[in-house]
Parts: structure tokens; sequence; C-alpha cells
């Protein structure tokens, strides 16, 4: 740490702050969700932050580790990045004007490269976030959205970057979410370099409160949110002290004014599942053993208690999320066609565990036997599970009583 030396002041250390973000290894991806998935991504929350662009990526709020557009030429863009890139962005908060990207000849001279040189595409990334525009596509002049609200929401993260023009809105470090936006319009017009930049104005429209605000800030505070660091003792994204640390639940100050600052007893934070989910969970009786394992452990975020679901239900043949499960006697779940195929070739016996579930019946039986409880938990955790395979969701008959007001035993 060269925070308050002689060193910290030469411009190689300045460089290797700014570009610490490259020398990030990517250590694993978003499995919740697909790479293209549109909306918000279960258990992140705007106010969550991270210090660098790789674990950004991590979280599948925006996967593009460099590029800040999350699209491509034939679906509409996903997510961006916020980091003021471009002279012609304008931040209003609640409104801003974002800048498409392209137009700049990366080879040359450093001074070179931050100039303008060529036109703008509606190609690509660009064409993604017209995609993403409620209103017919024109490459010429663009379009304006006849009901804003029914163009494909995006994600938007801010990064310290952006605070350079627009500090009330911008983080003062890494990147932070800040929500769900809608493209209003987009159109092509000549920038200050005299080039031509497609633009596009984006309007919020999120359920959360926007982290500038005070009720943003009171929503942070209230949820417990850190930025994420993976270079310090306490992991910001489940609030916890990292194991052998050497400050077992405090958090360095850090160096203020040349004076070393007494460490601070980090807060510890759980998640506490909604009561809606708590019954839900309830009602799963056949996975009672496995809730109460999950449920013994404490979790500071949404996030890690998602994960940690996703943990326990691995298929034991296809090694996935499970999908269509299936609960066997010996309380293991089972994706329904891996544990046909397994049927096929073993008979009925538990691929995990080898227990004998005869008494489930023959494979047509066992089709007919999915856990339409855990389905619908998970599709709580996870709104898009089971996409691929679910037409209309069932419903046990405790959850339709439950749903009509009607006593459940």
């Amino acid at each position: 740490n060269l925070a308050g030396t002689q060193q910290s002041k030469m411009p190689s250390a300045k460089q290797t702050e700014e570009r610490g973000d490259m020398t990030r290894v990517k250590t694993k991806s978003c499995t919740i969700v697909p790479k293209d998935h549109i909306g918000s991504i279960p258990g992140v929350h705007v106010g969550q932050s991270w210090k660098f662009r790789i674990h950004v990526s991590e979280s599948g709020i925006h996967r593009p580790p460099v590029a800040g557009i999350s699209g491509s030429a034939k679906k509409p863009a996903v997510s961006i990045v916020l980091a003021g890139g471009y002279p012609e962005d304008i931040d209003r908060g609640e409104e801003f004007v974002y800048t498409g990207s392209g137009g700049y000849d990366f080879v040359g001279t450093s001074q070179q490269r931050k100039a303008q040189s060529f036109d703008q595409e509606l190609t690509r990334q660009n064409r993604g976030l017209a995609l993403a525009c409620a209103a017919p596509l024109d490459e010429t002049v663009g379009g304006t959205a006849n009901d804003w609200k029914q163009s494909s929401p995006i994600r938007v993260c801010r990064s310290y970057k952006a605070a350079k023009k627009h500090p009330e809105y911008a983080p003062a470090e890494g990147v932070r979410y800040d929500g769900l936006y809608r493209i209003v319009r987009y159109w092509k017009e000549k920038g200050v370099s005299g080039f031509y930049v497609w633009r596009y104005l984006f309007r919020r429209d999120d359920p959360e409160p926007a982290p500038w605000t005070d009720e943003g800030k009171a929503f942070i505070e209230k949820m417990g949110f850190t930025m994420y660091d993976p270079d310090v003792d306490i992991d910001g994204r489940t609030g916890m002290t990292k194991a052998g640390s050497a400050v077992a639940g405090t958090k360095r100050a850090g160096n203020v004014n040349g004076s070393n600052c007494q460490s601070v007893v980090a807060k510890k934070y759980k998640f506490q599942p909604t009561a809606a989910l708590r019954e839900l969970v309830r009602l799963d009786t056949d996975n009672t053993r496995m809730w109460a394992d999950i449920h013994e452990k404490e979790y500071a975020t949404e996030s890690a208690y998602i994960e940690a679901t996703k943990g326990h239900l691995s298929c034991p043949i296809c090694q996935e999320l499970v999908q269509q499960p299936v609960t066997l006697p010996c309380s293991h779940n089972v994706c329904c066609s891996c544990l046909c195929s397994s049927m096929n070739a073993y008979g009925n016996i538990c691929p995990m565990c080898c227990h004998d579930f005869s008494s489930m019946g023959s494979k047509s039986d066992v089709k007919g036997k999915v856990n339409q409880n855990l389905v619908t938990i998970m599709r709580a955790l996870i709104p898009s599970y089971g996409s691929e395979w679910i037409t209309e969701p069932n419903a046990t008959t405790a959850q339709f009583a439950r749903r009509e007001g009607q006593p459940v035993n």
C-alpha cells in the first residue's frame, strides 16, 4: 500500500492504480441467468458496487470486462457502463444522453487515440442499443419510442470515471449498479470533433431508489452494501470478514491525514427471506433437510443466499442447476430428463447415493412427479428459472388453497 508515501506521487504508481483492473483475472461467471438476460439480476440490487470491472462482469450485471455496451447487432443491448468517455455524454441522473461506441482509431500515439477520427456507424453494439428502443430501426436519422416504457430495460452502471464531469451522480470509487433504464430515443448528429456520433436518451425506470438520493442512501445503509474489493479484509459481497484475515472481524479505517486510525468493527448483516418465501420453503416438505442446512448459515446478501441454494441444487448427473426437479425419497434432487436416462441404464437407483426408489413407480410415473413446490421457490428466487420448459406454472393443492385464501394444512 503506497498511500501517503512519496512513491504514490510518482506517475508509474498513478498508472498502476488506474490500470489495476487490467491485472485482474476473471475467476467465475454468473450462472444464475443466461448471458443475454434482459432485466435485473436476481440477488443484485441498486447501490451495490465493485472496485474493479472484472468483478462487475462476474456478478452478471455487465458481462464485458472492458467494453461499455453489452449487446450485439442481432439482439437488444442488455447493459452499459456510463464512464463519461465521450465529450458528448450528458448526465442528469434520472435521465442521461449516452454516446455510442466507435469513431476512434487505436493505432498511433496516445494523443492521436484521444480524438475521434471517423464517423460512428449503427452497427454491432450501437445497433443493439437501437434495437432496445421501442421505435422502428432507422439507420439514417434514428427513432423515438411511441411509449418509452415499452423499450427493453437496460442495466446501467456508473463508473468513478464519470465523476470527473458529474460527481453528483457517479460514485467516487469503483463501479456502481444504478438500476434499470429504458431508451426514449436515439439519433445521429455531429459530435464536438466534427464527426458523426450516435446518441441515446436513457430514462430511469426502476422500483429501487436511485443511490444518489436520500432514499437510495438509506436503502444502501439498510441493506449493508459495501464496495466489493478483493484486496481488503471485509468481503463486500457478504459483509463478513474473509477467511485468514489478519483483523478477524474488524475493518481497517486506513491512513487519514498521515495518522493511523483505529480499526472499526465491521457491521454484519443477515439476509432475511421474505414471509412469502419462508412459506414456500415450509411447503417443500420433501426437502426439509436441505432447507435446514441452507438456513443454518447466515447470508448478508440475497445473491449469496441464491448462490448457496444453487449449490445444494446441482444435478448429480449433469452437474448443472437442476431442471424439472424430481426429489427422491433419499432427498436428492435430479433433473427429470437426467433421472429417466439413469433409469434406462441402472434402474430405480439414486445416481448420488444408490438408494432404491422403486416406490416411485415406472419412468412414466416419475415424469409426473416433478417437485412443483421447489419449482415455485426457484422461480421466486430466479424469475427466469425454467423458462425453457415451463409453459404454465402448475400449482400444488396447498399453493392453490393459499392463493384462494383457504386454510393450508
